[in-house]
């Protein structure tokens, strides 16, 4: 009888190890939200714009952002291209289209965004091939 209930205690042990190690390992691994999917693909279908394309990081490679007017950078859903990184504010960084051409401006966040490796403290135009930095994530203006 003892060897059983410690055969059972075991067996407790580690499936509380396993889920442990599951729930760890799956919140480590960034995934895309559902409503980032669908917003790339929405976009995706527009060529004739100025567009926004991350390139890092890897997972998230490709996905596409045409810029119509704005396009607002952050972690809030509410955000045009929602970023899930702890160093991106909720409201962190805009790309706008003016008159003479694509323009990106940092929005108060706290850890800066970054055109060129260049710290933004004013706005500033970019152009085609331009990189931004924002948090861990590395988009280009095409």
């Amino acid at each position: 009888m003892l060897t059983v209930l410690r055969l059972g205690f075991l067996a407790l042990l580690w499936v509380f190890f396993l889920r442990i190690a599951n729930a760890v390992w799956t919140s480590a691994t960034p995934r895309p939200t559902v409503a980032t999917e669908t917003r790339s693909r929405k976009r995706r279908k527009s060529a004739s714009q100025s567009k926004v394309v991350i390139l890092e990081p890897v997972e998230h490679a490709g996905l596409v952002y045409p810029v119509v007017n704005q396009l607002t950078i952050g972690r809030s859903a509410s955000c045009d291209v929602t970023l899930d990184d702890t160093f991106v504010s909720s409201q962190h960084a805009r790309i706008a289209r003016t008159d003479h051409g694509l323009v990106v401006s940092d929005l108060g966040s706290t850890n800066g965004t970054y055109v060129n490796r260049e710290k933004v403290t004013t706005p500033i135009q970019v152009s085609s091939g331009t990189r931004v930095q924002i948090g861990s994530t590395v988009l280009e203006v095409r």
